[in-house]
């Protein structure tokens, strides 16, 4: 009786070891292996550097990820153009409802006729990289959402 509960003991602290998340600290952190690991997770990346990633999902829509200087978060944003002539009214109104999804910040930039999309994964006090891989995830997703609120079709889809 006691070896089978020692081995069943021994059997789930080797479960746990192996499917155990890393805790990612700031200090230890570098762009890069980020660009690994979505690049393993069917992310296609097209640009990367010490600061940043673009990156395309199975539907190619782009992402970018910015690393703040200090280290504080990554950014994951995208700029989506806007067809020409819509009016500001339009534009606030569709803003108003994407802002109500919650995940992610959209404010229109005039001066290139599109709305940003933004979100701020936060990493100042460690994270791990399947929360991380589940933002990216979660931000194409909301994404996909705000575009269904378009009715007017205001949103550009040309490349």
């Amino acid at each position: 009786m006691k070896t089978k509960l020692l081995t069943s003991l021994l059997i789930c602290f080797f479960a746990t070891l192996f499917t155990a998340q890393t805790l990612v600290k700031p200090a230890d952190y570098k762009l890069s292996s980020t660009a690994v690991l979505l690049k393993g997770k069917g992310y296609d990346i097209l640009e990367q550097t010490e600061t940043y990633i673009k990156l395309t999902n199975k539907s190619k829509g782009i992402l970018y990820l910015d690393l703040d200087a200090s280290k504080k978060y990554i950014l994951l944003n995208v700029n989506i153009s806007l067809k020409d002539g819509v009016t500001r009214d339009k534009i606030d109104n569709l803003l108003e409802e994407i802002n109500k999804l919650g995940m992610i910040k959209a404010e229109y930039i005039e001066n290139q006729n599109s709305i940003g999309f933004r979100y701020y994964f936060w990493i100042t006090g460690g994270f791990t990289n399947e929360t991380l891989e589940d933002a990216v995830a979660e931000f194409y997703l909301y994404q996909g959402d705000a575009y269904a609120l378009d009715k007017e079709n205001m949103i550009s889809y040309q490349k």
